[in-house]
């Protein structure tokens, strides 16, 4: 195995851990006795220390090197799930969630550099879609195997994240013997600072902030109440069923976007927001119905198209910023999407929840989506009139 796949399983391996717990979600929920509003601080806490890891220790890696920080992060995460395995009681959980945070905004930068370090010139493109594919392809795999451990196997507080201290120890076997590919090192003041080129500004409050947001509120959704909304709203028992809204709404948005690589970002924003907001509906629909296999249905599609989202707002930073904008802009618009879904605005589903109830909440997101997905296609597109794409000029 050469030396990126080995970098690429270590992605994989690390990523599966960080989303395990979804499913025992409404368990811990049962067993300890909070709300939904709390439901929402399992990803609230995660974020929180997601950002600034990710803005700081990105930049770290640059500077003492690649396996330094990807060892720092893994041995993080490791501790993590042995907080989570202690079965500590709401704060410690709560705690476990900001370690696995802090230690995913250190490894997945890092990880994806190393990887396209790692690359071929030639294949550098395909090797960054890789990482970013595989990466919600991990994300996905974590509550799906969660799931069915806890439905046929013994110990379901402990027992997924045992396996996955495994995964992590291999991991950072694999780590331990990679080479470096920083080698020429300079110190330089590490500043937390997200910053959004003057150029690209009006994109970005326009379309890529909103449509983000959007797409990262379904993910957070089906990463959080979902689950819970299965088994409070429709009555299932069987975990394997839970564990597969996470599953589903993360693995088929990297399908989606592995199978479509050419499609343009304008058409793959407000085409995935067109399929996304409707499908989800599907999600508020199943309960009146009574119908587990048209939630998971409906989570399917709404991950597919969110997916495409993704992957458009991703191009489209890199279609109209240059070089030396391109980080920044890409930086910031993770960082809209991270706070954008996985914090407030989900914390208030979780007190819409808490007040009026589960379904209805969902159904409040729904419309609220439709709402923003409208403006982003009747007045947030406006912003990309005129712009055209960045030439990569080679020289000789």
């Amino acid at each position: 195995m050469n030396r990126v796949w080995r970098t690429w399983v270590v992605l994989l391996f690390f990523a599966v851990g960080t989303s395990l717990i979804t499913p025992l979600i409404p368990l811990y929920q049962r067993e300890l006795g909070f709300n939904d509003t709390v439901v929402t601080l399992f990803l609230g806490c995660y974020v929180l220390a997601l950002v600034p890891s990710m803005l700081t220790l990105g930049q770290f890696s640059d500077q003492i090197g690649r396996r330094p920080v990807l060892l720092g992060a893994i041995a993080t995460l490791a501790a993590a799930q042995v907080i989570i395995i202690s079965e500590p009681g709401l704060a410690g959980l709560l705690v476990a969630r900001g370690l696995q945070g802090a230690a995913t905004g250190a490894f997945f930068g890092t990880c994806t550099a190393f990887l396209v370090d790692a690359s071929p010139p030639g294949k550098r493109r395909f090797t960054s879609a890789l990482a970013s594919i595989s990466v919600r392809l991990g994300l996905g795999l974590g509550p799906g195997i969660c799931g069915v451990l806890i439905q046929f196997a013994p110990d379901p507080f402990q027992l997924p994240f045992a396996m996955h201290l495994v995964l992590l120890a291999i991991a950072a076997a694999i780590v331990w013997f990679l080479p470096e590919t920083v080698t020429d090192r300079h110190r330089r003041p590490i500043r937390l600072r997200l910053e959004v080129p003057a150029a690209e500004r009006s994109v970005f409050w326009r379309v890529l902030v909103p449509s983000g947001m959007i797409f990262s509120l379904f993910d957070g959704v089906s990463l959080s109440l979902v689950p819970v909304f299965l088994v409070r709203e429709l009555g299932v028992t069987n975990y394997a069923f839970v564990g597969a809204s996470g599953f589903l709404v993360l693995v088929t948005g990297a399908l989606s976007q592995a199978l479509m690589p050419g499609m343009p970002p304008r058409r793959a924003i407000l085409g995935g927001l067109a399929v996304a907001c409707p499908a989800f509906a599907g999600v508020v629909i199943a309960a009146p119905l009574g119908s587990t296999p048209l939630l998971l249905v409906c989570v399917a599609i709404t991950g597919a198209a969110a997916g495409m989202v993704m992957k458009g707002g991703v191009d489209l930073c890199t279609e109209i910023a240059p070089p030396e904008d391109r980080g920044k802009l890409l930086s910031a618009y993770y960082v809209a999407c991270y706070l954008g879904g996985f914090s407030v605005p989900l914390i208030i589903v979780g007190i819409i929840a808490d007040a009026v109830g589960l379904t209805w909440a969902l159904a409040a997101l729904t419309m609220a989506s439709v709402a923003a997905a409208l403006w982003v296609a009747l007045v947030g597109i406006r912003a990309l009139r005129g712009l055209r794409p960045v030439e990569v000029v080679v020289t000789p």
